[in-house]
């Protein structure tokens, strides 16, 4: 029951400050779907690391739709505990996470599913002296972004012979930390994701004449995976989405249409694209060289065999580290079809 606040002295009249209040609760409600403020427009929360998958999120960052109404909004994840803690907390509705994460929510009973898979460039970043033609041929240390049997480390494993290669594992808070340690001679290797990886080379090039080791794309792990395992393609990542957000196909489909123009933005105007998404996104912004991202590669796909390739690397960590996907495999509705 809902109770009227009234001014002293005024009998009736509603206190300005308590309307103020009111609407502002209403606002705040409109955070999560079918909740909307004055404007009828829910507002669709959606994050992302600060790889080049997460630019057309960003690019989406206050903008508002009208078939379906709804407003994006985009904030950025800097850690694996970081996005565990938003999914379980309810803050986000949709995020770009790794495919073995999206499994450990979906185990523990998390409604969860995914709905766009990307291809994600990945690469072992070497100094010169140190490249070598295959992950066995790798010497001493490699820089992993975030901790021990997280996602990157235990994609490494799999890639791995029978025998593992005599190097000394080392675990940085991100990225960017992965990338100055190569640059100041304290790494050998790190492998790392786009556009930290071309980052990397371009800056050490750009520090040689001080001493920086000379940096090159060594081995690029899609090609790895591909030979390894007849062809498939490598799912590391993807779109998913949480709770009441899965109730609303409409939304999905259309927030993943305006994914794919995003897209289409970068390719054809990639300094725009950058300046749109500098203010929302400044830890994706401080890989940027002269207003773009360096090696911008997005791949992005629903189609139904990426899914069955999906389950198939999930099989590969779950082998190593059972409790890193939640102790097996998801099911078929894991994957949502938006088509």
């Amino acid at each position: 029951m809902t109770h009227a606040v009234r001014t002293p002295g005024r009998p009736g009249v509603f206190s300005s400050r308590f309307l103020f209040l009111m609407l502002a609760a209403l606002c705040v409600a409109a955070a999560w779907p079918g909740r909307t403020c004055a404007a009828n427009r829910p507002v669709i929360k959606i994050s992302g690391p600060p790889v080049a998958e997460s630019l057309p999120f960003a690019m989406m960052s206050g903008m508002t739709f009208d078939d379906p109404a709804m407003t994006v909004q985009f904030t950025p994840w800097h850690s694996p505990d970081q996005i565990r803690a938003m999914i379980a907390g309810g803050q986000v509705d949709g995020a770009i996470v790794t495919t073995a994460s999206a499994s450990l929510f979906y185990h523990k009973g998390v409604h969860t599913k995914l709905a766009a898979l990307f291809e994600t460039p990945l690469w072992i970043i070497s100094t010169a002296e140190s490249a070598g033609t295959c992950l066995e041929d790798l010497g001493g240390t490699i820089l992993f972004p975030f901790g021990h049997k997280e996602m990157p480390e235990l994609l490494f494993n799999a890639l791995l012979g029978p025998e593992p290669p005599k190097i000394t594992r080392h675990h940085t808070g991100g990225a960017l930390e992965a990338v100055n340690l190569l640059i100041l001679g304290k790494g050998h290797h790190a492998l790392l994701a786009e556009p930290a990886a071309t980052l990397a080379v371009m800056r050490s090039k750009e520090m040689a004449d001080k001493g920086a080791p000379l940096l090159t794309k060594n081995l690029d792990l899609r090609t790895l995976w591909k030979k390894k395992f007849d062809g498939k393609p490598l799912y590391v990542s993807g779109f998913a989405l949480f709770g009441d957000a899965l109730d609303n196909p409409a939304m999905v489909r259309r927030i993943l249409e305006e994914y794919d123009r995003g897209v289409e933005r970068i390719a054809a105007h990639p300094e725009q694209a950058m300046a749109m998404a500098d203010n929302s996104f400044p830890a994706l912004a401080a890989q940027s060289k002269n207003g773009t991202l360096p090696g911008v590669d997005i791949h992005v796909t629903s189609d139904p065999q990426a899914f069955s390739d999906t389950l198939f690397f999930l099989d590969q960590l779950s082998r190593q580290a059972p409790r890193a996907t939640g102790g097996g495999l998801p099911e078929n509705d894991f994957f949502l079809v938006t088509q």
